[in-house]
């Protein structure tokens, strides 16, 4: 048969000024913690909105986009090499009012498909705009001094501070460089903004689906 037994063991104390001294020496590791993470703070605020820390312009950043469509909820711009045009949304609009779904333009062609959903409060519609090329680089806004592209800002600035209209940019290959001029000059007055790729001769597609309500949220830049 085994036995088990238990032993007492006697508690061990602790002179009184070695507990003071373990008391003392937390509250100052506690201290010197709290002044490290102070001094951290000071020593690198987070930078401001659009502030760029360093003597040399940055490579001008590119999103991959969501997707091809671009969710309607601003004005817009194409930019092309020859500069910036502003797309004549309401031109088409008005053309499609009357219940046709193709609308003409001097800028091109649209035409519109709805989806109807019975189960909601809304349908889904896409605008395919078929752009004329030839007519949106002709009437294109040079940007190719740094006074154009100076003057474009200003205005774009006053549109978003005078009647919140926000700008979407549809930016082709040839108009990268002129885009970039703008774009950092919108960053710097701190106009929120948004911009896609386009390839040219291909459409242009504006949407509005349940997701843009539920899923997903607007992306600025």
């Amino acid at each position: 048969m085994i036995g088990l037994g238990f032993s007492k063991k006697r508690a061990v104390s602790y002179p009184d000024s070695d507990v003071g001294m373990l008391d003392v020496a937390a509250n100052a590791l506690a201290v010197l913690i709290l002044a490290t993470m102070l001094v951290l703070t000071v020593a690198a605020p987070p930078a401001p909105l659009g502030e760029v820390r360093s003597s040399d312009r940055p490579e001008l950043f590119y999103p991959s986009p969501l997707d091809v469509e671009v969710p309607p909820q601003s004005i817009y711009w194409i930019v092309t090499e020859r500069g910036l045009t502003l797309l004549d949304l309401d031109g088409f609009a008005t053309g499609l009012s009357g219940g046709s779904p193709v609308a003409r333009t001097a800028q091109g062609e649209a035409t519109l498909i709805i989806d109807r959903r019975n189960y909601r409060d809304l349908n889904d519609h896409r605008l395919q705009i078929n752009l004329d090329w030839t007519a949106i680089t002709g009437s294109a806004i040079s940007l190719a001094t740094l006074h154009d592209a100076a003057i474009a800002s200003d205005d774009i600035r006053q549109r978003f501070e005078q009647g919140g209209i926000v700008p979407s940019f549809v930016v082709t290959a040839g108009g990268t460089e002129a885009f970039s001029s703008i774009y950092w000059n919108l960053r710097r007055d701190q106009v929120p903004m948004r911009w896609v790729p386009i390839v040219m001769q291909t459409p242009l597609v504006l949407s509005r689906r349940v997701d843009n309500f539920e899923t997903r949220a607007r992306q600025w830049q």
